[in-house]
């Protein structure tokens, strides 16, 4: 996919990435289909896969009514007494992770919960 002025989208900010959708969105919207060529790097075909499961979590869990209410990053490193760095790095070691809605960071209460259950239970 190219931008309006015809040279193609680098992938370096959020702003490219937001600006790319919203361009994406009004050729959609608009039924320019036959425009849109889409490549993507196999890393980034994994990361829409899992965008793309956690969407459906999310709707599921809606539809039955058990949506978890999400606590931003700042509740939760309030709640834990921790700063951003280590709840960057719980994330990456898969102690805590993230749900991620557009730019914000936010985290499951549920999950929150169950983690702090999990230190308690150490001690």
């Amino acid at each position: 996919m190219h931008r309006p002025d015809g040279k193609p989208w680098k992938k370096t900010d959020e702003q490219n990435v937001s600006s790319m959708r919203d361009e994406l969105l009004r050729l959609l919207e608009n039924g320019e289909t036959s425009r849109i060529t889409i490549q993507l790097s196999g890393e980034d075909l994994m990361e829409l896969f899992r965008l793309l499961r956690e969407d459906a979590e999310i709707r599921s869990q809606a539809e039955e009514g058990t949506t978890d209410t999400l606590l931003t990053k700042k509740e939760v490193m309030e709640m834990l007494g921790v700063c951003d760095t280590t709840l960057w790095l719980w994330a990456k070691n898969n102690y805590l992770k993230p749900v991620k809605a557009g730019r914000k960071v936010l985290y499951r209460k549920s999950d929150v919960q169950r983690f702090l259950k999990s230190r308690e239970d150490r001690v």
